[in-house]
């Protein structure tokens, strides 16, 4: 125990093993989606199931073990579904680049994110960007869980033809599901049950089995598959050709982005608030940059801090023993990934929406006394949900901001930082409108 104390300071940042432990298993179940959705996204990019899947529990492994021996932090790591979709839908389906060369950018960005935030470029850059923007970001993140968790409970719905969704069907058992278990998530949270969301997932879970709708799977224990087939699968001439350059700098901007965007959202919210703690945000950027160096060469995509980890968070977790929790269970969980599959979208979503809600507080901390500030703050928020892409809402805000104030005569609010954003901001645009992307 003093072991555990001398590393994660567990007095001293006032909670408990156990607690920690709980708020690690908690943060856990919620993410446990992962281990579904990753994999299946990038089959689309050609990737193997098994093999993905795999290298998928090994990234949050390793990302959140390095999250919490570095910086001490909640975090949970894992790869981004986020930049996930973009890489396999867009980047590989669509505009038909190798994910060989893919790959072997999201590496290279993980490099430079390194540089950036050793030499404190990447923390000062963060610390310029103005709190109500920032704070944008953190509501944006909030409202876009809140989306897809009502989407995965079936009370919205929405297709390429839907505009832009639709109601689902209120009377289907999955919804009625949906919404018993968030208001018992909801309840439980109330009477400070910290293994709140553990008992809503499990209790909903349980139901389902004795209605009928979830069979338990033929065996319980699944050892996982190798991962040769995907660990230095990369090719780093490909980043060369003059085709994809300006892909390379849409990669490196929205890898730094959401990354960035990840540790705003979660400091801002959390207890653990690193937003004025130098050291402490430079030893989370540290964590999440290794890991997204490491993860492309073993065969995954993007992987930052997740907002999952707001589940462990308001379950009390408040150190880096949360995160090493997390990371262990991934493992563990790979042997049992047969029931962890079995858990449906209608015991797992109420989590999601319970992260969305939390995170909206933070919209009582802009400044609505002055439109110049809230306006810009608002329109990032629309724009990351209506858009459905939160990288594209974000760099919207860092154009938005500085024009709202040059022209209502308030240029002493830009700061050089600022400025730069926007500039970078307008050049992804132009790259993304000229590469027809």
């Amino acid at each position: 125990m003093n072991f555990i104390e001398n590393i994660f300071k567990i007095k001293e940042n006032n909670t408990t093993v156990k607690t920690e432990i709980l708020a690690g298993i908690t943060t856990f179940f919620t993410m446990s989606y992962l281990y579904v959705l990753s994999p299946k996204i990038l089959e689309n990019a050609g990737l193997e199931f098994g093999s993905t899947l795999t290298v998928t529990a090994l990234i949050a492994f390793i990302g959140s073990i390095l999250m919490a021996f570095i910086a001490n932090k909640p975090y949970a790591v894992a790869p981004f579904l986020g930049e996930t979709a973009f890489v396999a839908y867009t980047m590989v389906a669509a505009l038909g680049f190798s994910i060989k060369t893919v790959l072997a950018s999201i590496s290279v960005c993980g490099v430079l994110l390194l540089i950036m935030t050793l030499t404190n470029i990447r923390g000062y850059i963060l610390e310029q960007i103005p709190d109500n923007i920032k704070q944008s970001f953190c509501i944006g993140l909030g409202l876009f869980f809140i989306f897809i968790a009502l989407r995965d409970i079936g009370i919205v719905n929405f297709t390429a033809n839907s505009i832009p969704i639709e109601a689902g069907n209120f009377t289907s058992l999955p919804v009625l599901l949906g919404v018993f278990c968030f208001v018992l998530l909801i309840v439980l949270v109330k009477k400070k049950l910290n293994a709140a969301v553990i008992a809503a997932i499990s209790i909903t879970t349980i139901l389902g089995m004795v209605i009928g709708d979830i069979e338990l799977p033929s065996k319980i224990i699944s050892f996982p598959s190798g991962i040769s087939s995907s660990v230095l699968q990369v090719d780093y001439t490909g980043i060369l050709n003059k085709e994809f350059i300006p892909m390379l700098y849409i990669i490196f901007l929205l890898v730094n982005i959401d990354t960035s965007g990840a540790i705003v959202g979660l400091s801002y919210k959390s207890d653990v608030d690193c937003r004025n703690n130098r050291t402490g945000l430079k030893k989370t950027m540290i964590a999440d940059s290794l890991s997204v160096i490491i993860a492309p060469l073993l065969g995954t995509t993007t992987p930052g801090a997740y907002l999952d980890s707001m589940t462990g968070i308001s379950a009390g977790g408040r150190t880096g023993l949360t995160s090493l929790t997390v990371g262990i269970l991934f493992i563990a969980g790979l042997i049992f990934t047969p029931l962890i599959m079995i858990i449906p979208p209608y015991a797992y979503a109420p989590a999601l929406l319970y992260v969305g809600i939390l995170m909206t507080s933070v919209v009582t901390k802009i400044d609505f006394n002055d439109i110049t500030e809230y306006a810009p703050a608002i329109m990032t928020i629309c724009i990351m949900i209506f858009t459905y892409n939160i990288g594209i809402g974000i760099i919207s805000g860092f154009i938005i901001y500085p024009l709202i104030k040059l022209f209502s005569a308030q240029r002493k609010d830009i700061n050089i930082t600022t400025w730069i954003m926007f500039f970078l901001s307008v050049l992804f645009f132009a790259i993304k409108q000229f590469s027809v992307f």
